[in-house]
Order: structure tokens, then C-alpha cells, then sequence
């Protein structure tokens, strides 16, 4: 046993035998066990009921409740737009946090509220720091609500620095958390929000099926409003509801939106969103010719942003009353709101601005893992005592990593070899080549050789070409598999029927999985499940959203795998070969936890293989490069 205790185990418990005293002490000043449950009530409640929370905060007997009602009450003055205020409170919370030594977990609900503050400020270089580093805590903090909003929040700073390509990459990482998520109204904030980001880049890129996506996400949001009846939830989804008809040009449809949202407020509220309403509102009756109507509502939306003191919002509501007094060839106004518009927009995005977000970002995802500064500190303590036996366990580590270096790149050039080498069975190819000369020689329809020669020779160049390819987006091996089954359909004419589909909320053109991928086991039920059958076959492709992976179903009603170990070995090795080499690939590139099973169907009739992908897009790839 003695020689089995590394120096790494040494390591950690000579620092935990060392720490423990203080660390014991430190979560006693820094722990506040009511806190979550406040927090997590906080989302659903009344402003009364939000007050409550703020007292027992504050008569709290535990030493680290204090921090957090002075985030508390920052976070109150920020729903009221005293943003010194918050920042007040928020400087507290930070000073208790390092006078006290508290680990980093401690200032995740301090960094969302400072994100916040900062971004209603305008100085998004600091919001956007702020929400990476709080990103890095929730990765271990795993609150799937917590961790949506925060990819959100850089998903939007990114959107107000005009970085549109970047904001729509957070926000589709936002998605899967959502999902997860089993209150109601707290799945229905989130899906307003990341709408939101899918109409924005919409307005970036004038792509519609990012605008579908985006309506398809609100539909969902209003569904769940009505369900529980929730005037703030059906405000914003009218709200959204209203952009993607204004961007459809259908402007009577938009203001009855607007209307439906404007109709939950009082008459004295100053919300946000009301006065985003009234410009929205101004800007429809702008675009059908209603000039004064829309400079009303203007200088509404204009008055209510002006409290707010968020610049970029303000400065949205000049351009747009710049908008409707040169339409009116009201030029003094025009020239009025023209340069306030200029003088914000420069404080704003001008160039030091967008290098230092990009720089942030840089060194986020480089520092990501790395251990903070107090940790750091902590570990010079014990150093000399670790020296000897750390550098042996480096040149023992060193040697091990190179070791599996190199097997992983042996690993990873046979699976390339064996993948390169079976693409598609040749048996296929000689068989379709016979049933074409065959069809070509009875003359009986020109038209159905050339069309099937077609879809042979673009498999045949598919086929090829996906030796250079790693990916393709589901629209494309849809595609594929459509020509491939219908060649096959030439073959075994009446043998069989089949369907691919995607799930609506996926997005076709966009999402990507590994070249063929598919194809193998496709071909399997074909020339093995359907042999023999005395009925007709059928095979059911399907994509659909499993979390945060793409999960691919592959069913057929054929003979299934249970007619002899020999036979069962012989109709499915060849794909499952094929198969566990892309996987081995895709999780030792990507670092994912990709995965497939293969089995009879419940009902014992036929197979279905499962597939479990992570979820790839465009932009991603594109970001990752």
C-alpha cells in the first residue's frame, strides 16, 4: 500500500492538515445558509415580499449574512436607478469579502449585481469582466437559472458593442441551461432575454431563420405566461412579439402587440419596459406616415429612459426622434437630438473600448482554470515542503503525458486510417452501379438513370470530399441521406419507406455533427435489418435537442440483433467500428463526452441506435478557429 501513496495524495494532505484551521474559521465568517433559498424566492416575488427577505438579511446572527445584505440593498437602488447607490453597498460587500479571506464562490451573487450596475452605466470593458469572472465561479456553482443569466448578460454587452457575432455564441450556450430549468416563471425571464439576443442579431444579419427562432422562443414565453397568468412574463413577450412583426413589415399586427404589452401597466409606472413600448410604439406609427402620434410617444420613451440613466438607452431614444422630426422636416429638432444621439454614442463604442472587451475575453478563456490570487498565496506556505517531491512527480508527469502524447496520436491516426479506408461499402457502389446499367438497359425511362446516375455520382463526391471535412450541419447530411436512400430505393424498389426529421426548435443550417456519421448504420438496416422481412420496412431518422447535446435516433423495424451472436456480430460490427472511431475523435479533439448505444426496439421488432453529440454551431466553429 505504502508504494501506491503518491506525492500528489502528500501534496493535498499535507495542505488540508495545514489549511484546515483557517479554513474552518474562514467559512464561519463567510458562509449564509438562508441566503439561496432568499435568493431563489427573490425571482418570483413582490416587492414586499422582497423587503421581508432584506430584513432577515440584515437580523441575521451569522457573520456572513452581512455581505449579503449590503448586495441586497445594492441590488434594490439598482431597480431604482440609484446607481451610486449600488455601487456604495456593493464596495461594502467586496471590502467584507477580502478583509475576511472568503473564497471565491462567496462573490458570485456580488459580481451578477455588478455586471448589472455597470452595464446600466454604460462602462461595458467592466461589465464584461465582471460577468467572465462570475462565469468562472458557476461553472462549479452548477445553477443552471444562474449560469443562463450570466451567459446572457455577456451575450447582451457584446450586442451593445456592436459585436452581434460574438453575443449570438453566448446566447445559444444559454439555451441548454434553460431547459433544465422547471419553474415556470423562471424558464419564461430567460427565454424573453435570449428572444431577445436572436431578434438582435437578426437586425445585424437580416437572416430570417434567425428571426423564427427567436418568435419560436417567445411563443414559448407567452405560452407559459398565460399558463400562470404572470402580467410582467406577457408584457415582454408582447413586447418581443411586436419586434418580429415590425421587422416583417407588418405594422398594424405590431401595434396591437405593443398595445397588449402597454395595457399590463399602470398609469403612473416608469418601467423600462414601458418606456421601450412607447419608442417602439413611435417607431411603428413613424413607418405608417402617424409623424405627431409617433413624436409623442417618443418623447414619453425618452422622459422614462432619461431616470434610467443608462446612456446607450437614451441615446436610442434621440436617434429615434431624430428620425421622426426629418420626416416631419422639423430640422431644429432634428439637428437637437442628432448631436445629443453623437455625443453618447462617442463616450460609448469608441475604439479603446471594443480592444479592451476583446482583450478581456482573450484572457478569460486562457485564465479560465487557473487558481485565483488568495489561493496562490495559501499554497506559498507550504512549497518548501512539496520542492523535492513536486519535481519528481513533474518529471514522472512529464514523462507519463508524453507517453500518452504519443498513444493518442497513434490512436487517433489508425482511427483516421481505418475511417478514410471504409466510408461507404463497396459492395454498395457495384450495386448500384448494376441496378443502373440494368435500368439503362431495359429503356424503359431515360429520365429515372439520369436522375439516379446524379444522385450516384454526388454520393460518390460526398463521399470523397468528406475525407477533408470534419463537419457538416444537419441541413447537408439530411441532404445526403435523402439522395443516398433514395439510390437505394432504385435497388429495392417497394422494400421499404422512410423519414428524417429535426426537432423545431434546431436550427439545420446551423447546427453541425461529424461527417458521415450516419451513413453506416443507415446502410446496416438497409442491407441487413430489411433482409429476409416478409413486410415492408421502414427507417425513421430524427434530430433532437437532449439538453445540452444533439441526440440523433436511428430506428428501423427489421430483424433486430437477436437472431444468432454470429449474425448479429456481422450486420453491426462495421458501423460500430466506424462509429467508436468518430467518437474517440470528436472527444479527444473537442475534450466532450460523446457517446452511442445500440439496441432492439422495446417492442422487439427492429433496432434503434442512439446517438449523443455535443451541440456545435457555425459560430462556434468560426470562434473557435
Amino acid at each position: 500500500m505504502l508504494q501506491e501513496f503518491k506525492p500528489s495524495t502528500l501534496s493535498l494532505l499535507l495542505l488540508g492538515l495545514f489549511f484546515a484551521p483557517f479554513t474552518s474559521w474562514s467559512q464561519k465568517n463567510c458562509d449564509c445558509p438562508e441566503f439561496l433559498p432568499l435568493q431563489q424566492q427573490a425571482r418570483q416575488s413582490t416587492d414586499n415580499q422582497r423587503k421581508d427577505a432584506e430584513l432577515q438579511l440584515q437580523n441575521s446572527k451569522n457573520k456572513g449574512c452581512l455581505p449579503k445584505y449590503y448586495e441586497w440593498l445594492a441590488e434594490s437602488f439598482g431597480y431604482l436607478r440609484e446607481l451610486d447607490s449600488s455601487e456604495y453597498y456593493l464596495q461594502k460587500a467586496a471590502k467584507y469579502y477580502s478583509s475576511n479571506g472568503c473564497p471565491d464562490i462567496s462573490y458570485q451573487n456580488y459580481y451578477r449585481i455588478a455586471a448589472a450596475v455597470y452595464h446600466n452605466k454604460g462602462d461595458y470593458p467592466s461589465a464584461l469582466s465582471i460577468s467572465l469572472k462570475n462565469l468562472a465561479i458557476l461553472d462549479q456553482y452548477k445553477d443552471n437559472y444562474e449560469e443562463a443569466d450570466c451567459l446572457l448578460m455577456i451575450s447582451q454587452t457584446f450586442n451593445r458593442m456592436k459585436e452581434s457575432s460574438k453575443g449570438i455564441v453566448y446566447a445559444r450556450k444559454a439555451l441548454p441551461f434553460i431547459r433544465e430549468l422547471t419553474v415556470p416563471s423562471e424558464k419564461a425571464n430567460l427565454l424573453y432575454k435570449v428572444g431577445g439576443k436572436y431578434l438582435w442579431y437578426f437586425q445585424d444579419t437580416k437572416d430570417f431563420k434567425f428571426l423564427d427562432t427567436g418568435e419560436v422562443l417567445t411563443r414559448e414565453q407567452l405560452s407559459i405566461g398565460k399558463k400562470i397568468n404572470d402580467a410582467s412574463i406577457l408584457r415582454k413577450g408582447y413586447n418581443l412579439m411586436n419586434g418580429y412583426a415590425h421587422e416583417r413589415g407588418n405594422y398594424i399586427l405590431a401595434l396591437s402587440y405593443l398595445d397588449s404589452s402597454l395595457a399590463t401597466f399602470t398609469p403612473e409606472s416608469t418601467d423600462g419596459l414601458k418606456a421601450t413600448n412607447f419608442g417602439d410604439k413611435a417607431d411603428v406609427l413613424m413607418e405608417l406616415g402617424r409623424y405627431k402620434e409617433a413624436q409623442a410617444f417618443a418623447d414619453s420613451s425618452l422622459r422614462i429612459k432619461k431616470m434610467s440613466k443608462n446612456p446607450e438607452s437614451i441615446a436610442n431614444s434621440y436617434a429615434l426622434i431624430y428620425q421622426i422630426a426629418k420626416r416631419r422636416d422639423d430640422y431644429k429638432v432634428a439637428l437637437e437630438s442628432l448631436e445629443a444621439y453623437v455625443e453618447i454614442q462617442d463616450s460609448l463604442t469608441n475604439v479603446e473600448r471594443t480592444k479592451v472587451i476583446n482583450e478581456l475575453e482573450k484572457k478569460y478563456n486562457q485564465a479560465k482554470n487557473e487558481k485565483t490570487i488568495q489561493e496562490l498565496a495559501q499554497q506559498k506556505r507550504i512549497y518548501i515542503l512539496l520542492a523535492i517531491a513536486g519535481l519528481l512527480a513533474l518529471v514522472g508527469l512529464i514523462f507519463f503525458i508524453r507517453q500518452q502524447s504519443l498513444n493518442n496520436k497513434k490512436k487517433m491516426l489508425e482511427a483516421e486510417q481505418r475511417l478514410n479506408r471504409a466510408r461507404i461499402n463497396p459492395h454498395f457502389f457495384f450495386n448500384a452501379l448494376a441496378s443502373l446499367q440494368s435500368m439503362a438497359m431495359e429503356g424503359g425511362n431515360n429520365q429515372s438513370v439520369v436522375s439516379n446516375l446524379s444522385k450516384f455520382s454526388h454520393i460518390m463526391r460526398e463521399t470523397l470530399e468528406s475525407t477533408y471535412k470534419d463537419y457538416v450541419t444537419i441541413e447537408q447530411e439530411t441532404d445526403f441521406l435523402n439522395e443516398y436512400l433514395e439510390l437505394q430505393l432504385a435497388r429495392f424498389p417497394d422494400k421499404f419507406t422512410y423519414s428524417i426529421k429535426a426537432d423545431a426548435n434546431l436550427e439545420p443550417a446551423e447546427t453541425l455533427l461529424p461527417a458521415m456519421i450516419l451513413q453506416p448504420f443507415v446502410e446496416n438496416s438497409i442491407e441487413h435489418g430489411f433482409k429476409g422481412i416478409g413486410y415492408k420496412g421502414h427507417l425513421s431518422i430524427a434530430f433532437k435537442q437532449e439538453g445540452s447535446h444533439l441526440g440523433i435516433f436511428i430506428t428501423d423495424n427489421g430483424r433486430g440483433l437477436a437472431d444468432s451472436p454470429v449474425e448479429k456480430n456481422g450486420h453491426i460490427s462495421r458501423a460500430m467500428q466506424m462509429i467508436r472511431d468518430r467518437i474517440y475523435l470528436l472527444n479527444i479533439k473537442l475534450k466532450t463526452k460523446a457517446s452511442f448505444t445500440i439496441e432492439n426496439n422495446s417492442d422487439g421488432v427492429g433496432v434503434q441506435v442512439k446517438i449523443l453529440l455535443p451541440a456545435l454551431y457555425r459560430n462556434d466553429a468560426v470562434a473557435s478557429e
